[in-house]
């Protein structure tokens, strides 16, 4: 006589098995990796007029967008462009966790963010320093092409974001459009493309880990 009693917990038993093997490999299942993203010709007061008080352009990493002005009292925001002037949502800049250092590196190989080392906006300057040769840019003057804000390669912004978590970015052009800075277009003052218009490659690690 067939035990229907045994064969039933025995298929249930299977079944268990079956299940949990399966929740183990979701779990071990791995993470998806980061992605890197482009943000083109973010506007950096590109209208200023000379002695004006500088126009800012909020920036959402996480989202890759950019804000309103209303939203720069919030911890959403992470950059903030004007000029060559960059903010971050920290110290006296704005109310979110954000700090940032300036490492030098290739961007794909850096592959984790400093633990320490990071500054705030303050009083005495910015996380990000301001000038040629001191942040992240270089100013031709009268050396071809002339009077060019040029990105230092190598130069990669590390930074905490509004929220808290890591990132890094690598400016690639000041120039509309991301122009070659040795074509002749941009040699050429008069064919060369707009200022103040920022195109960067970024990554954000969401999860509050150091590493990319």
């Amino acid at each position: 006589m067939i035990n229907f009693k045994k064969q039933f917990l025995s298929i249930v038993g299977i079944s268990c098995l079956v299940v949990m093997s399966c929740e183990n490999e979701a779990d071990q299942s791995p993470e998806v990796p980061l992605e890197v993203q482009i943000a083109n010709d973010i506007p950096a007061d590109p209208n200023a007029e000379r002695g004006a008080p500088p126009s800012f352009t909020f920036y959402d990493l996480e989202s890759g967008t950019v804000l309103t002005k209303s939203d720069s009292n919030s911890v959403q925001w992470d950059l903030a462009f004007s000029g060559t002037t960059i903010l971050i949502n920290g110290g006296t800049s704005g109310p979110g966790l954000g700090s940032a250092q300036l490492v030098e590196g290739i961007f794909d190989n850096l592959a984790s963010a400093p633990a320490d080392g990071y500054s705030v906006d303050g009083q005495n300057g910015f996380a990000i320093p301001t000038g040629s040769g001191n942040g992240w840019y270089n100013y031709t003057g009268g050396s071809v092409p002339i009077n060019a804000i040029l990105p230092i390669p190598g130069r990669v912004l590390m930074l905490t974001t509004g929220d808290g978590n890591y990132a890094k970015v690598e400016i690639l052009s000041y120039y509309e459009g991301n122009p070659d800075p040795s074509s002749q277009a941009f040699i050429d003052q008069s064919s060369r493309s707009a200022a103040r218009y920022y195109t960067f490659k970024f990554m954000v690690q969401p999860n509050g880990s150091i590493n990319f």
